[in-house]
């Protein structure tokens, strides 16, 4: 039964739907230092998430999954990707669903997430320093306080300043509009084991390090964004329906089998759920 909507208010805090009501996904709520972490540097590392079987599924699924090198020197003219992975594989799923993850998104986006964008990355011998950025770079800005999206890199091999570790600019997220890194500014990298995660603000300027090594650098990165957002990937036409009927909670919301109150993302003026009934 549909709530009675008696102030306009209610249009944005009621749950509208009859048959798909919202539910709450298994998350695990962040410790004080974790939270302290993330709002002061802009990121996190959580160490240790994943068991042996979970980490070696994965890691193997996404090797097999890697496409070619990039078109240009901001993907990186040694680098491969994949992309569309929940359409290829189910060894990801307890990565991007993962109830640390989410509960880390429900503490600071304080909205259903999507699934903004989900690809493996390999960072190959001869890399070079990838151009800093921001993954929310592309929304309209409205820094210090935007919250549009918070981004993870889980680590398959080990991080190293010498491998192409994550570059962070600590603090960053904070900058004012307009900012960039320059070269008297400090950058980290993010030193990693695998099955480690990265997990950072949407705002915080990071980028792919040098390769100097002989060996490669694989991670899978999963970004977040806001309901209200546009998400990188069409995730609406990368995984197709008849592949998202066999995936669990809470994985068809991120992909956007949801609605965002009062009526953002409905199909025919109805839940999305109902395409999969």
């Amino acid at each position: 039964m549909t709530p009675t909507l008696k102030k306009p208010s209610d249009l944005f805090t009621q749950d509208l739907a009859g048959t798909h009501k919202r539910s709450e996904t298994e998350s695990i709520t962040p410790g004080s230092d974790t939270l302290a972490s993330y709002d002061s540097n802009g990121y996190v590392i959580l160490r240790g998430l994943l068991s042996a079987e979970v980490l070696k599924a994965a890691d193997t699924a996404l090797r097999d999954l890697l496409g070619p090198t990039g078109r240009n020197n901001f993907e990186g003219f040694s680098t491969q990707r994949a992309y569309a992975l929940l359409a290829k594989t189910r060894a990801l799923d307890p990565l991007i669903a993962h109830p640390q993850i989410l509960g880390l998104l429900k503490a600071r986006l304080h909205a259903q997430p999507l699934l903004s964008a989900c690809l493996g990355i390999n960072i190959g011998p001869g890399e070079t320093p990838q151009m800093p950025h921001a993954d929310d770079g592309f929304y309209p800005d409205m820094r210090p306080d935007a919250r549009h999206g918070l981004s993870v890199i889980w680590a398959f091999d080990p991080f190293t300043r010498d491998n192409g570790a994550t570059r962070t600019w600590p603090g960053s997220h904070l900058w004012r509009s307009g900012r960039e890194p320059e070269d008297t500014d400090v950058w980290r990298p993010a030193v990693m084991e695998p099955g480690d995660a990265l997990v950072f603000h949407g705002g915080l300027w990071h980028a792919g390090g040098e390769n100097a090594t002989q060996q490669g650098r694989l991670a899978l990165t999963a970004q977040y964004c806001a309901p209200w957002l546009r998400t990188q990937e069409n995730m609406s036409l990368a995984v197709p329906p008849q592949i998202v009927r066999t995936l669990k909670a809470p994985l068809p919301s991120l992909l956007g089998y949801q609605i965002h109150p009062p009526f953002m993302g409905h199909v025919n003026g109805m839940h999305p759920n109902r395409l999969l009934d």
